[in-house]
Order: C-alpha cells, then structure tokens, then sequence
C-alpha cells in the first residue's frame, strides 16, 4: 500500500487551485501560510457554479470528471488560522464546504489536504473577469505549466 503524507500536529495543508493560489490574496487570510508544493486532483475539473455579486461572475469550484484534471498548490499553515480561512470561503453560510481529498504531489506521493468546493452548485456561470485575473495571477505566480494557464486563460 502507498503511504499518504498528512500534515505535522498542529498544521493544516490545503489544497487551493482557484482565487487562493494568489499569495497576496491566501495571506489575507491565513498570514502564515507557506507553500509545499505543486499537486493535482485527478478525475475533476474546474468549473465556475457560484454566482458572485460582487464578482459579478461565477467563481471557481471543483466537479467530478473522469479523466480531469485540476493543478493547484498544496499550502500549509498553522491550524489556528483555518478558522479564519472558513469564514473567508462563507462555510458558516452554506456557500462552500471544506472536505479532505488525496492530492497527487510534484513529489509523486500522495497527499491528504483539504479543499473548498461550492456547497450548492448552480449554473455554470461565465467566470468573473477579476476572479479570473487573480486566479491567473496565483496559477503564474506558482509556475502552473503553461498549458494549463492558457486553458483557465480559454476560459474568459
């Protein structure tokens, strides 16, 4: 059996492949984090099935696609800061829930990491032009292959 990597006692690691990618925006919220490494979630795809107001468009969430495939970053940072991560991605409203997954690591191993994916998915929506432009931001901020910063670029 392969072994599963988890955190050290005491800190988290989450697994981001949307706006959260973009330091700037992650530290906001969770001052501490640090990156661990490039991952992916096989067998889902990025789609935009949460309408925003203040966006103006639809932010980002994960859906089952066999053969899919998500890129993101696996970041860690102390557990007392997961609260504060919550309240930014409204789980105390029903607007997204944190779930453990497996995240296949750069490193080849497999990782256990929480992600956030919209509670009640709707649409999907055209992406917000601003979510869009800060997902890109953290996806070349964190050297995504080119390729698939120009498929979420195809997304506008």
């Amino acid at each position: 059996m392969t072994d599963i990597a988890s955190p050290a006692p005491g800190t988290s690691w989450s697994f981001a492949y949307g706006s959260n990618m973009a330091s700037r925006l992650l530290r906001e919220h969770c001052p501490s984090a640090s990156v661990v490494m490039q991952a992916t979630l096989p067998n889902f795809q990025i789609e935009f099935r949460r309408y925003s107001q203040n966006l103006a468009g639809g932010i980002s969430t994960i859906m089952p696609a066999p053969g899919g495939l998500v890129r993101g970053i696996v970041f860690e940072f102390p557990s007392s800061e997961l609260a504060a991560l919550d309240i930014y991605e409204g789980v105390d409203k029903g607007f997204y829930l944190r779930e453990g997954y497996l995240v296949l690591g750069e490193d080849g191993a497999w990782h256990n990491a929480e992600l956030y994916r919209v509670a009640k998915p709707e649409g999907p929506f055209p992406p917000s032009a601003v979510y869009l432009d800060i997902m890109l931001e953290g996806a070349a901020e964190q050297g995504l292959p080119a390729d698939y910063i120009a498929g979420l670029e195809a997304l506008r």
